[in-house]
């Protein structure tokens, strides 16, 4: 018999049972890739990640498996974000005071990872530094989109917004709308929803609606993100990922006030009753051209335990 212990954490939220729920498993030595899949299948949830050493040459300091219930993929944001703040509060990183720097090895590349932490060494928030944006095809059949969505032709305004594949490590399709009252009374049809995927890259099976129109005040975005998952629809209550490409999005396209360092502050979760905050900075050099985004915030621990089998 196996037995291998995993921390459950809520991503982009101080409180418990909000943000996005992630487990851990931050000592992975002991299992195969098979063994793996079937225990994130058993978590049940958007992403569960595996804590390895690093491969030999990568100059990463930890290599991390990220899968979903279905299959391993090259990068996801709020399980970066929740894997190294279960590895910094285990000891397993020398915080420093203010920021201390690791890098992490995964399928889409060796990506830095920002720490931040208070004096007492209390971390306060996690960042992800994630791949330089690619603005891939623009999705043409907006028909179908607002179909897959059960929404209208007419919410969207693809002359200023054009639904847009995006990618900083993992592909999401931006699809904008004018209103939040769009975003909210969204529901994705399986149906028309698989006729999208079908017309995207292989792999390629998440849609993100988004409006610039947020619950708060302070927040520049209002979003859901909706997945295809086992012949099904999953909505995620928050997504680092697909923040950040949504934040090169707005960036180059002009959609927000651009500068060396735009911040964005993106809702996400609200219709799920699990609200959630996700930071994310877009930083250009001189000529406006993107390069780097970050996406952060912060992690709250849950629950802990181990899976024996």
């Amino acid at each position: 018999m196996k037995e291998v212990g995993y921390v459950r954490v809520d991503v982009f939220s101080k409180k418990p049972f909000g943000g996005n729920p992630l487990a851990v498993f931050p000592d992975a030595r002991s299992l195969t890739s098979r063994e793996m899949q079937l225990l994130a299948r058993e978590m049940n949830l958007s992403e569960t990640t595996f804590v390895l050493p690093p491969s030999r040459g990568s100059g990463a300091d930890f290599r991390v498996r990220i899968f979903t219930p279905d299959a391993e993929i090259p990068y996801a944001g709020h399980p970066t974000l929740g894997t190294f703040f279960v590895l910094a509060e285990a000891g397993k990183i020398a915080i420093e005071s203010g920021m201390t720097t690791v890098s992490m090895e995964v399928k889409a590349g060796v990506l830095p990872v920002e720490i931040h932490s208070s004096r007492s060494g209390k971390v306060s928030k996690v960042v992800s530094v994630q791949s330089r944006p690619q603005f891939l095809d623009v999705f043409d059949d907006v028909d179908l989109v607002a179909r897959a969505l059960s929404l209208k032709r007419s919410d969207f305004d693809t002359r200023r917004a054009p639904v847009q594949l995006v990618s900083t490590g993992l592909p999401w399709l931006i699809a904008p709308v004018k209103t939040r009252r769009a975003v909210e009374r969204a529901r994705a049809n399986v149906e028309h929803f698989s006729e999208v995927v079908k017309r995207l890259p292989e792999g390629v099976v998440d849609v993100y609606l988004t409006c610039l129109d947020p619950v708060d005040d302070r927040a520049t975005s209002h979003s859901r993100g909706f997945c295809l998952v086992s012949g099904g629809i999953v909505e995620d209550p928050a997504t680092g990922s697909a923040s950040g490409c949504l934040g090169a999005y707005l960036a180059e396209r002009g959609l927000v006030d651009v500068r060396r360092k735009t911040r964005i502050l993106n809702e996400q979760g609200y219709e799920m009753g699990r609200p959630s905050k996700v930071e994310v900075e877009v930083r250009t050099d001189g000529s406006g051209s993107i390069e780097s985004v970050r996406v952060g915030g912060p992690v709250v621990r849950v629950m802990e335990g181990r899976a024996m089998f």
